[in-house]
């Protein structure tokens, strides 16, 4: 499978991947380091066979952990070795190039770095010729010299420094990513299944509150209604105002009784054909448009009318702050410009059908008034009342 990120492995691993590419002259790396994920001391290595790259992990006996454990402790950040040097040198293996070993004129170079889990080295093992013709600067008869060691070691050194420090920075960075995105992820599903809930206790509630309405439209009427499954599933994506779902009601419950018309029947089905749920000018203005009456407004249609139930509402808060009853006198009273109990009977009977408008086109304003104050209650059963004597 190819990854997505070259980085993903093991920082060590990862580095040791890479070291045999960009030193073309080199024929083998090894690692022996504390692997934190597997909570132990490992030996990997890559060899170069013909033109490709092989990787292996060496393994060996328990007696050797301690062993190798102590030469990775005494390594300095820097060291050149011989081969004799390296404790695993002499162990056969089918892994490993024995042939490399066997060269007395191979140099290994040593760059280890601090492991913070076992407090000992992670080392990297480079092996060079004793010539430097690995590098191709100059004739193969020539042996590195102090300076040149010198100047390899701190080259690699930084080099490998700078991948581990790097490979660990992506490494760190993709985590905060990939923490971040499965916060999101699951955020969207929680808030999408609060939404899956809180549609299904909104369609049991509308069903309720359908019920309850035909119960009540319905009264003293031997006729009895029931819902179909398909219009309660329609009822339950419903999103108008409770007088538009009771004026859809009526008419139903009209068109069903009609049809029933000469059949004897008492029991009538409202089903999903009986009911308009598609917008009209009937129907209530969407929750989207405007709530609120803006400045740019003042040219409503409606806006005299608007201000009125605005000053209403605020003189009726008044009213209730003060512990005085809510009726027309006392609200009339609080208004900036007081007007008498008639004036506001007046409003309300010559401008009643402009109030049920904007009353049904701002279901979240005036929530005082609308519950509690009688003379604006009264003009909403007298419309409800009107649109059923309508309906039948």
């Amino acid at each position: 499978m190819q990854e997505l990120f070259t980085f993903l492995d093991n920082p060590y691993l990862v580095v040791l991947g890479d070291s045999l590419q960009s030193l073309p002259g080199i024929e083998r790396v090894d690692l022996l380091f504390y692997n934190v994920e597997n909570a132990k001391t490992e030996l990997h290595s890559v060899q170069r066979e013909m033109n490709n790259q092989q990787a292996f992990q060496l393994d060996f006996d328990r007696e050797s952990v301690d062993t190798f454990n102590a030469f990775r402790r005494k390594q300095n950040s820097q060291n050149w070795l011989g081969i004799n040097n390296i404790p695993y040198a002499n162990k056969r293996s089918t892994d490993l190039k024995q042939d490399l070993f066997s060269e007395m004129d191979s140099h290994v170079l040593c760059l280890s770095f601090p492991n913070s889990t076992d407090f000992s080295k992670d080392v990297f093992l480079f092996y060079f010729r004793k010539n430097t013709s690995d590098f191709g600067l100059s004739l193969s008869d020539k042996v590195l010299s102090t300076s040149n060691k010198a100047i390899i070691g701190h080259l690699l050194y930084n080099s490998i420094k700078f991948q581990l420090n790097s490979v660990k920075h992506n490494q760190q960075s993709l985590r905060l990513l990939n923490e971040q995105t499965r916060y999101i992820l699951d955020s969207k599903y929680q808030t999408e299944l609060e939404n899956t809930n809180l549609k299904t206790r909104n369609r049991g509630n509308l069903i309720q509150l359908t019920e309850f309405l035909i119960n009540e439209i319905s009264h003293n009427s031997k006729d009895v209604f029931y819902l179909s499954e398909e219009s309660k599933e329609h009822i339950g994506e419903f999103s108008g105002t409770v007088f538009d779902l009771k004026k859809q009601l009526s008419r139903a419950m009209t068109m069903a009784k009609t049809l029933n018309f000469g059949t004897g029947k008492l029991e009538h089905t409202l089903k999903t054909d009986y009911f308009s749920f598609s917008p009209s000018k009937e129907m209530h203005i969407p929750l989207s448009s405007t709530e609120t009456l803006s400045e740019e407004n003042v040219k409503h249609t409606h806006s005299k009318t608007y201000d009125f139930l605005n000053d209403m509402e605020q003189s009726a808060q008044t009213v209730i702050k003060l512990g005085w009853k809510l009726t027309s006198a006392n609200v009339g009273h609080q208004f900036e410009k007081p007007i008498t109990a008639s004036a506001i009977s007046d409003k309300l009977k010559h401008h009643n059908s402009r109030i049920i408008k904007l009353l049904e086109q701002y279901p979240a304003k005036w929530s005082l008034i609308r519950n509690r104050f009688k003379p604006l209650q009264n003009v909403l059963v007298k419309a409800e009342n009107k649109a059923y004597e309508q309906a039948s």
